[in-house]
Order: structure tokens, then C-alpha cells, then sequence
């Protein structure tokens, strides 16, 4: 009887980005079963993991925290949860012991109908007794992975207390709940395009239907579920976390699909970039989330002024937003002029949008390359979270070219790049010829054919890059460009 392990929650008990994993199944050296991962299978890979220190299921990669999913620590789940899925666990055991009294019961009758069978002549005089005695033997001897076994399943089983693995249906792609997070709140986190409107069970508009799995409600709403909603297993994303293992059924949502919305937001923080670029870090409220997706633009409005900007951050930040604004002033002087440069901590904004189609393809798992040419970073940097947050390509690569501005917030990018083993980050000054850009793009490994590319930048870099892709024998479906001017 096989024991499968998701691969979300096999990366926390083998200390190894989830990324890693999956490039493994994806080059055949990791057998999976629909994201599902067999016990001897890890054991077979990861012999020499350390398992029994408990520090390693806290233990949360600075650079994770910053850049994307922002896996928070195995905290407490709520009392109500943790005894639920004790429940579940208790059921299984049960199940379990249940099993093994009656494989001990089949035991017994196997030596019955030997003895049978040599009475009547059907086997060999003494093979009863000595196919017995070798039963009895290789089940009384302890095998050398046993203890093993063991461990894994032991620790298995106190994450899936504190955790639980969420599918969502018809795309298959996955997500893992912690401690107190609802469905939704666990589900931005890891840059699901989930629908959902108020986020505080008033509208209704996170209902999904439970396929498999069993949920608990840990948050209040208003929204009524109807007797009928119930028998066909609807919940509240927004107010529910799952006890177990679930999969949901759910809209697919795209760039297209997000209404339109304004809300109110706080500045949290101004941070010069370069030249007359500010980068507006901002704070939504609990009760008004900003739906988008990474990639997007947003409108901003500000002393009777609004000004449409690209978002250089991605849903799963939580309640952050961070704007890259280009600041009004004359052409070649830093000296920035108009309400947005006046800005100071706490000011109140409008926002409205979201605007735009150029987003990252969540359902791929191609490794991802991103073009950055001067402000296109903004737009970049929140396609890169998103995509690290999800964890579904074998490698990102950004190449950027800087300009009079200059390459701005690098510190942040070389702190991926030598945290994370499958980011790989390339910095072009202003001033460097489009050609030394161009081989750059297609020096990535795999090889740039096999890549899904998004470029961002002025019309004449976009035409080239786009020619040279083209060249190397990159299909037109995994090319997305965004012109700016």
C-alpha cells in the first residue's frame, strides 16, 4: 500500500525550493503522480536528508519573504481546524489499524489453505511450513528503511496538521494553506487568480464548489449559503480553509475577467528611484482589496490629477501596492514637480483599474525569460514576483537594460540572484549596444526556444528582441511584448 506525498508539502520536509522538485519530474528523474509523490520514490532521492530537526519546518528563506510566495512559518492552526484535522487523521489511522487486522486475518487463512493444499496433494510435502516460516521471517525482520519510513510519515502527518494542499479544478494548479489562512487568503498569497470581491464574506463572489476534501469555516460572513449551495458542496473561499487536502472548482480567471474597481489607499512609503522616478509603496484597507494581476496598470489620483501607472508588484504582496511613477518636470532635470512628488507618508490616494492584458501564463510551466528596458522594469519586477511565487517554472531570467536613470533597485534583484538558484539576473547598462542585449536573451539556457519570453521596453528594443527570438526558433505563441513609451 503506496504512500503519496504533494509536492508542496515534500519541498518543506526535504528543505528543497519547490521549483527543484518539479524540474525533477519534468526531466523524468522524480517520479510524480498527478503532483503526487510516492514514499519510496523520496527516499530513494533524498537518503541523506535530515529529518528530524524541527527548526527546518520553520525555517522560511529571507529571500522567499521578500520576492515571492511569502511562506509564512508552520504557526498554530486555530483550535476548531487543528481538531478537525486531527479528525481526519484519527479517521485514517482507524482505517489504517482496520487494514492491518485484516491482512493479519488473511495471514492465518494463508496458512490454512497451504495446509489444504498439501493434504490433498495440490503442493509439495513441507512447503507449507517452510513458505510459513519465510513469511514469518521477512515480517519479523526489521527493514533498513523502516526507521525511516517512520520519520518521514511521522513528520508528514504533523504538517498535515499544520498544513493542507489546495487543488484547484480544471487547470490542476496547486497551493498549500497555512496555520489560520483561509482558501483565498492562502491562494493570493501563491498568485492564484482567484475571483473574489469584498474579501469578507459580504458579496458571494468567492463561491466555489468542493470537489474532494472537507472545509471549516474560520472567518464570519454575511453571505448566505442556501440548503441547495450546501448539497452540492459550495463554500466561501474567503471564509473557509480546508481541513485536509482539497480540490476545488473554480472559474478560470483571466486579465480580461477582473471588473473594474476603485478604492482608497495609503501611502506607506516614497522611494526615490532614479531621475524624476519615485516608486509609491502603498497599503490598501482590510475591507478594500485591489484586484489585478502582475503586469497590469493601475490609475492613480491624486489633487484632482490621475495618472496611469504600471503596477511593479503582484497580489500575492497581500494589501501592498507598489507604483513606479514617473514624476512631471522638464526632459534632462531631476527636479520633480506636481501632486504626485509632493506626496508624503500617510497621504490618501485613489486608485482605479486594473488596466492591461500583459500577465504572466500561470498554467505554464516553460522557464521564463523577462526584457526589461528602462521603466518596463516596473512591469518586470511584478511579472518575476508572480512568477516565483508560483513556482511553476524551472528558472527565470531577467535581462535589463538600464538608462539615464540608471539600473535602479539593484540591490534587491542581486539579493534574488544569489539567493535563489533558479533566478539568474543580467544588468546592461545605458549605453550598451542593442547587440550585446540581444545575446544575452538568447544565451539562456535551456535555450531560448523553449522559454516563454515577456518584453517590456521602447518600440525599436521590442522589434529586435522579437527578431532575434523569432531567429532562434522561438514560437510566436510564447512571445508577449508591452511598448512603452
Amino acid at each position: 500500500m503506496s504512500h503519496l506525498i504533494p509536492l508542496s508539502r515534500l519541498a518543506r520536509l526535504v528543505d528543497k525550493p519547490r521549483s527543484e522538485l518539479q524540474r525533477m519530474a519534468q526531466t523524468g528523474v522524480l517520479t510524480t503522480f498527478d503532483g503526487f509523490v510516492e514514499l519510496e520514490e523520496v527516499l530513494r532521492h533524498f537518503p541523506d536528508v535530515k529529518l528530524g530537526d524541527d527548526a527546518e519546518l520553520r525555517r522560511v528563506e529571507e529571500i522567499k519573504e521578500q520576492a515571492s510566495s511569502k511562506a509564512p512559518p508552520l504557526d498554530m492552526p486555530e483550535p476548531h481546524v487543528m481538531y478537525e484535522r486531527l479528525r481526519v487523521l484519527g479517521r485514517e489511522y482507524a482505517a489504517a489499524r482496520g487494514k492491518l487486522m485484516h491482512y493479519e486475518r488473511v495471514l492465518g487463512w494463508i496458512g490454512d489453505k497451504l495446509a489444504e493444499a498439501e493434504e490433498e496433494g495440490q503442493t509439495a510435502s513441507g512447503f507449507a511450513d517452510s513458505f510459513l516460516q519465510w513469511l514469518r521471517t521477512e515480517l519479523e525482520t526489521t527493514p533498513g528503511d523502516l526507521a525511516r519510513w517512520e520519520m518521514v510519515l511521522a513528520r508528514e502527518r504533523i504538517m498535515r496538521v499544520m498544513t493542507a494542499q489546495v487543488t484547484l479544478l480544471p487547470k490542476g494548479q496547486t497551493f498549500e494553506i497555512v496555520g489560520n489562512e483561509s482558501l483565498l487568503e492562502a491562494g493570493l498569497r501563491a498568485g492564484m487568480p482567484m475571483p473574489y470581491g469584498c474579501s469578507n464574506g459580504s458579496c458571494g463572489d468567492c463561491k466555489c464548489r468542493v470537489i474532494s476534501g472537507d472545509v471549516v469555516k474560520v472567518r464570519p460572513h454575511d453571505y448566505m449559503l442556501t440548503a441547495a449551495d450546501k448539497q452540492q458542496g459550495f463554500t466561501l473561499t474567503c471564509s473557509y480553509t480546508a481541513i485536509g487536502d482539497v480540490s476545488l472548482e473554480m472559474a478560470d480567471i483571466g486579465a480580461a475577467d477582473i471588473p473594474e474597481q476603485t478604492i482608497r489607499a495609503r501611502v506607506r512609503n516614497i522611494e526615490p528611484l532614479g531621475g524624476r522616478r519615485i516608486a509609491l509603496h502603498l497599503m490598501t484597507s482590510r475591507a478594500e482589496r485591489m484586484r489585478y494581476m502582475a503586469g497590469q496598470y493601475l490609475e492613480i489620483s491624486v489633487g484632482g490629477q490621475s495618472r496611469l501607472v504600471p503596477a511593479a508588484s503582484c497580489p500575492c504582496d497581500e494589501r501592498r501596492i507598489e507604483l513606479h511613477v514617473l514624476c512631471e518636470g522638464d526632459a534632462g532635470d531631476d527636479t520633480m514637480e506636481g501632486p504626485l512628488s509632493a506626496l508624503l507618508p500617510n497621504a490618501e490616494v485613489t486608485i482605479r483599474g486594473p488596466f492591461g492584458t500583459f500577465v504572466l501564463d500561470d498554467a505554464s510551466e516553460r522557464p521564463v525569460v523577462l526584457v526589461a528596458e528602462g521603466g518596463g522594469f516596473a512591469q518586470a519586477k511584478g511579472i518575476l514576483q508572480h512568477a516565483l511565487s508560483l513556482e511553476h517554472a524551472p528558472s527565470i531570467s531577467l535581462i535589463r537594460l538600464g538608462n539615464e536613470e540608471g539600473l535602479y533597485q539593484e540591490n534587491l534583484l542581486k539579493s534574488y540572484a544569489n539567493a535563489l538558484d533558479d533566478f539568474h539576473y543580467v544588468a546592461l547598462p545605458a549605453g550598451t549596444p542593442i547587440v550585446e542585449l540581444l545575446d544575452a536573451v538568447t544565451a539562456m539556457a535551456p535555450g531560448i526556444a523553449s522559454c516563454d519570453v515577456y518584453a517590456i521596453g521602447d518600440q525599436n528594443v521590442i522589434d529586435a528582441v522579437k527578431y532575434r527570438c523569432l531567429e532562434a526558433g522561438l514560437p510566436e505563441a510564447q512571445w508577449k511584448a508591452q511598448v512603452i513609451s
